[in-house]
């Protein structure tokens, strides 16, 4: 069984794994932050009685992890994966990994050149539908157009689940654009196959009044002159809003719930599919980590398809401050 352990606590999705490994019955080896008292919070949260550490490297010593989950503040991200490449220890981060792109780039290289197993969680890829179309293949044709939005509730939660730092730009990189603008960003290099040449950003901070915004619109232009629309926000009152269309020259899907939908063919039948949506996609997501490891495959989603996701990002943060100005992104 692979041995698991938590480092770097101060995120609110590490205890999203913590449950879903001990839904699986999967024990947990330790948990660790420097802060004790969020070690013991986040760990409580999630039900898991691991031996705590605050010191990273008696945990490694002591406990000798196979694999490491790590959360942390985006701007504490890269120096934490950084530290586990150094340290030879496989990991899984959640995203964004960061709030520099080429800083993430060099730890990238490290873990390239040591053959380090890693993973990022970029989860909407294990939606349902957007497993289904990743395993149609070239199956699913030539993308043409693309829209993705995710809209969430009031920033006001993460003081609630002690992330006050979500609110700060220079901490958290932006607000939406840096929390869950990497799953729109992902799937449209993903199913475009091909990298994103040019990006305009508008953003808007008239809800909440907040130093992070409320709402960012982009538009992705890729190197086939393919466009890609994407919104995030913290526009809804209470809950999510999730919305996923596109078309190829083979089929289109259009869904408010990517865990299912209907996949429309010219010339072929319909296929309705149904899989994990958003309250079960992380439980999935650990589950085929796990099994990726043990065998020694490669992960969903790792720190190149980061590194890529997280310069789009940039790209559009520099675009928002510069009133909506597009932004190239040159390729090589």
């Amino acid at each position: 069984m692979v041995k698991v352990a938590f480092i770097g606590l101060h995120h609110w999705h590490a205890p999203f794994y913590l449950s879903a490994l001990k839904a699986m019955g999967h024990p947990v080896a330790a948990v660790a932050d420097r802060d004790a008292g969020m070690c013991e919070f986040r760990a409580r949260a999630a039900g898991c009685d691991a031996p705590r550490y605050t010191d990273y490297e008696q945990l490694l010593r002591e406990v000798r992890p196979d694999l490491v989950f790590a959360h942390a503040p985006h701007d504490e991200m890269t120096d934490l994966a950084d530290w586990l490449v150094e340290r030879g220890v496989p990991f899984h981060m959640e995203k964004p990994m960061g709030i520099s792109w080429r800083r993430l780039a060099t730890v990238a290289e490290k873990a390239r050149r040591k053959g380090l197993w890693n993973g990022v969680a970029l989860v909407s890829r294990h939606y349902g539908l957007v497993r289904r179309l990743r395993e149609l293949g070239e199956g699913l044709g030539r993308l043409q157009r693309y829209y993705y939005g995710l809209f969430a509730g009031p920033p006001v939660r993460y003081p609630e689940w002690r992330c006050e730092w979500m609110l700060d730009p220079g901490r958290a990189g932006a607000g939406p654009l840096w929390n869950f603008g990497a799953h729109v960003i992902d799937l449209f290099i993903l199913f475009g196959r091909a990298p994103v040449v040019e990006v305009t950003a508008n953003w808007t901070h008239d809800i909440h009044h907040l130093a992070v915004e409320d709402l960012c619109t982009l538009r992705l232009r890729n190197r086939n002159g393919i466009v890609g629309v994407g919104e995030v926000s913290y526009t809804t009152p209470t809950g999510y809003e999730r919305f996923l269309s596109l078309s190829t020259d083979r089929l289109q899907v259009h869904t408010a719930t990517p865990g299912k939908g209907t996949i429309k063919r010219f010339g072929a039948p319909a296929e309705d599919v149904d899989g994990p949506e958003f309250a079960d996609v992380y439980p999935v997501q650990t589950r085929d980590l796990l099994e990726c490891f043990a065998a020694g495959r490669p992960p969903v989603a790792d720190i190149h398809d980061m590194v890529a996701t997280l310069r789009v990002m940039e790209a559009a943060r520099d675009s928002a401050l510069a009133g909506g100005t597009p932004v190239p992104l040159p390729e090589g």
